[in-house]
């Protein structure tokens, strides 16, 4: 069952945050400001850590607030070993593996197993967010194209539903006008230690980080890695800086959201002026 409560965005309405059972951080977007004095209107853009525990009552929950698309960006091998299982008459699912991938460079990953240290793994989660760009990028014309076409409201979603569904959410919040410090005021907001987690997520964790480290690292790395650290998302940020120039022109070039079509995306998603 969902259970609203409240969170504030600066310069905006409280914005409901809903409880869905079998997920640790699962929240709607509605009520995020914009530069406009606007904010998005409806339920139109959720996001979530992965759905393998869900339910068929909290398939239910999603079915009452409209989902019709559920994004995974998860790996092959990550759905396969935690599958979503949707309902045949729920909603579909689409399919954007977001792979940012620190084992492709040697070097950096005996480093990790040779110290596995806090430093470390922060260094590993700002290589990891430096990717995104280049790792959602052919993703773009998709993503967006769900709010074009009008198969929302979407959840989308990877294994915590920080790291790649945090940059994923970060660009369409951008496109609908939203701040980068409510941006990352929100990111924030999925940010975990390791005690924090369950039993299962707590397996999961130490799974995903021994397979790098190839041996156990201490609570405070991996709560280096489970947190939501402003620097991990700025460092994202910063690399579309430095190679576009800005987010609007790393939207344009990658999914074709010029000026007239970042205006139609905020006519149609965002409250009416006043």
């Amino acid at each position: 069952m969902d259970t609203p409560c409240n969170r504030t965005q600066s310069n905006a309405r409280p914005v409901q945050t809903l409880h869905l059972s079998g997920t640790d951080n699962f929240r709607s977007l509605k009520g995020m400001p914009t530069s406009s004095g606007q904010w998005i209107a409806e339920h139109a853009l959720l996001r979530s850590d992965q759905l393998h525990q869900l339910d068929a009552g909290a398939w239910r929950t999603l079915e009452r607030l409209g989902v019709k698309t559920v994004c995974d960006l998860r790996s092959a091998g990550e759905r396969q070993r935690y599958p979503n299982r949707l309902p045949e008459q729920g909603p579909r699912q689409l399919v954007l593996e977001v792979i940012a991938d620190v084992r492709a460079e040697p070097g950096f990953v005996e480093r990790l197993a040779e110290n596995p240290s806090v430093e470390n793994a922060e260094n590993m989660m700002l290589d990891i967010y430096r990717r995104f760009p280049s790792m959602l990028a052919p993703h773009l014309p998709a993503l967006f194209g769900l709010f074009e076409s009008g198969d929302v409201p979407v959840l989308i979603h990877c294994a915590a539903g920080k790291d790649r569904t945090g940059f994923a959410v970060a660009m369409l919040l951008h496109a609908f006008g939203v701040s980068q410090a409510d941006i990352i005021d929100d990111y924030r907001l999925s940010g975990r230690r390791f005690d924090d987690l369950d039993a299962l997520r707590q397996e999961a964790m130490a799974h995903g980080v021994f397979r790098l480290a190839k041996q156990p690292v201490s609570e405070l790395a991996m709560d280096a890695v489970l947190d939501a650290r402003p620097a991990y998302l700025m460092a994202a940020f910063d690399a579309i800086q430095r190679q576009y120039g800005s987010v609007n022109r790393y939207l344009q070039e990658h999914a074709g959201l010029d000026e007239d079509g970042l205006r139609k995306l905020r006519a149609r998603w965002l409250t009416p002026p006043g």
